[in-house]
């Protein structure tokens, strides 16, 4: 009986070591975060962006809607092309990416089979962190003047159409006041430079549509609407301000 007692005592720490041993060690799952957008509109404008920024053209496009799927296909010269679909309604969107067929070509230096797939949430997320900074922090003192051409794709998105199939160039204006003096703005006097020299005013809107009025804009506030030029290729544009309490007009200038 002695030595039988003894087997089982020194058997039995063996036994629970071999178990822990053996024991599966727990899974750990690192999920990629969702991308998402305040609006069809910011998904449709941010996904534009993210897939120029990253150095691939954008081949084709449906734009998402409330009720519709959007969809944008991407290719890059020796690297993997990429797909990235939005879902969205009215209260914001979802955004995904993944490759999409082969190579086109060989491998460049450096470039990833995967580089898309991987790449695009961290630019996506990038860019939406940097506007969303810029919102909050202006820059204080300053009246600033953002002066965008649409292109065909900003248009279909932003304004619903084409609007330069017309022969008319739609231009995002948006006047921000971080001064402490009122300034008035005069539409008509925003000029639109083109590569060649001279000035261009705006005209009527397409359609008969609303575009941006003379207004006085006071301390702190925004402003933003459209005007329309004829289609063309511009550099630059220029307008001025005045300023409300002593009546002096101030230039800009804007380098497209």
């Amino acid at each position: 009986m002695k030595i039988i007692v003894r087997i089982l005592y020194f058997a039995l720490p063996f036994f629970v070591l071999s178990c822990a041993a053996s024991k599966t060690p727990s899974r750990v799952i690192i999920e990629k975060p969702k991308l998402t957008a305040a609006s069809c509109e910011e998904a449709n404008r941010l996904v534009n962006k993210s897939i120029q920024t990253m150095g691939y053209t954008l081949t084709s496009y449906t734009l998402a809607a409330p009720g519709r799927a959007g969809r944008f296909e991407a290719t890059k010269e020796k690297a993997m092309g990429g797909i990235v679909t939005v879902s969205c309604s009215d209260s914001g969107a979802n955004i995904n990416a993944q490759n999409a067929g082969a190579l086109s070509g060989l491998l460049g230096a450096g470039e990833r089979p995967h580089h898309f797939v991987n790449s695009f949430p961290v630019t996506f997320q990038m860019l939406k962190q940097r506007e969303a900074y810029e919102a909050k922090n202006p820059e204080t003192g300053t009246l600033q003047f953002s002066i965008v051409p649409l292109d065909n794709f900003a248009s279909q998105n932003v304004l619903g159409s084409d609007i330069q199939s017309s022969g008319i160039l739609p231009v995002r204006i948006t006047i921000t006041n971080n001064t402490p003096r009122p300034y008035a703005i005069e539409a008509s006097r925003i000029f639109l430079v083109p590569e060649g020299g001279g000035r261009v005013a705006p005209v009527s809107s397409p359609g008969g549509g609303s575009s941006l009025q003379d207004m006085t804009i006071e301390p702190g506030q925004s402003a933003s609407g459209f005007l329309y030029y004829p289609a063309g290729n511009y550099s630059s544009a220029r307008t001025s301000v005045i300023d409300k309490e002593n009546n002096e007009r101030e230039g800009f200038s804007v380098q497209f």
